[in-house]
């Protein structure tokens, strides 16, 4: 764990380094400070909206018209804040915790649900990927943000997690039990085997659940598509903020997508380092200065990352939980059941 901790750090400071070596820190601020951000604040609303998507789109995965928007939607504010300020990932844990904890929701259907949001995500994010190498005339050497060629990294890196997943999906669904067993006789600590099974089956048991409703998948898939619609439209916003920047649907749809390509390939803690890096190295391909592309790329993280800590951060306090506590027990009820 010291290890992942580590060169996860290593990673970030490196992104950072980057971002920030050689540059004019007056002329950063001096671009802030002159942005419009009447452009810029309406952000919150369509990041408002998709908080709502995405609690509308969990629902939908988990099959509990029972569960009130209200719920769902704080559950998903508290989730999302573990995700973007806890390293490695760990947050992901929180939402499943939360469920089973708050609406007694089996852990194993949670993660199934989440297994297949993410699945989603990475297949927008392919197809936005596609939609760029086609449509957007790139430099011939491609994207490069400290030697990494961005789009060939993004293809191989989401195309193997899409890959694996929908292995995982179908040899779940058609070969189910056994190779359940199977994926059991893989673990090597004999200690961790009942945990293993009984978390893959009761996984196996949400996920057959879930591809038994194809109404519900189709929605999923709209609302899915709806959602990163509006992060490319909230990143346009943003750009007509910042003089020089061009505003066009292109140029939002490759920054963004160049940006969560850059998140997925090297996850940071909060993105930081990463998300600067990789955002800036994209709006730089329309001739902006690199204050200027440092700047907008600072404003847009800023904008959701305060909107997510914030929101998250309110409904800690109005459900009296602390952050701590809960992803330390997310991690434990994962590790046991």
């Amino acid at each position: 764990m010291r290890l992942k901790i580590a060169i996860v750090l290593i990673i970030t400071g490196a992104c950072l380094a980057w971002v920030l070596w050689g540059i004019d820190f007056s002329q950063v601020g001096d671009a802030i400070g002159q942005a419009d951000f009447r452009w810029v604040l309406p952000v919150f609303g369509v990041y408002l909206v998709n908080n709502c998507i995405r609690a509308v789109r969990l629902r939908l995965l988990l099959d509990r018209p029972d569960i009130s928007f209200k719920e769902m939607f704080t559950v998903t504010t508290i989730g999302f804040l573990a995700i973007n300020v806890i390293p490695l990932r760990m947050g992901e844990f929180v939402r499943p915790y939360l469920l089973l904890e708050r609406d007694q929701v089996p852990f194993g259907t949670s993660l199934a649900a989440i297994f297949l949001e993410r699945l989603c995500d990475l297949l927008s994010l392919m197809t936005m990927l596609l939609l760029v190498g086609w449509l957007v005339d790139l430099p011939d050497q491609g994207i490069v943000v400290g030697e990494i060629d961005v789009f060939a990294a993004g293809q191989k890196v989401v195309g193997t997690a899409i890959g694996c997943g929908l292995l995982l999906l179908v040899g779940l669904l058609i070969i189910g039990k056994p190779l359940i067993t199977f994926l059991v006789r893989l673990v090597p600590v004999e200690a961790l085997k009942v945990r293993v099974e009984k978390l893959l089956v009761t996984f196996h048991t949400g996920l057959v659940g879930l591809v038994r409703r194809p109404g519900a998948a189709l929605a999923v898939i709209a609302v899915t598509a709806w959602l990163w619609t509006n992060i490319v439209i909230a990143t346009w916003s943003v750009m007509n903020g910042f003089e020089g920047v061009p505003a066009r649907w292109d140029s939002a749809l490759t920054v963004w997508t160049v940006t969560i390509t850059g998140m997925t390939v090297a996850p940071t803690p909060g993105f930081w380092g990463a998300y600067e890096a990789f955002c800036s190295a994209a709006v730089m391909l329309w001739g902006v200065d690199r204050e200027v592309a440092t700047a907008f790329a600072v404003t847009l993280h800023l904008t959701q990352f305060l909107f997510i800590v914030c929101l998250g951060g309110s409904f800690l306090l109005l459900t009296g939980l602390s952050l701590r506590n809960v992803v330390e027990a997310s991690r434990k009820t994962a590790s046991e059941d």
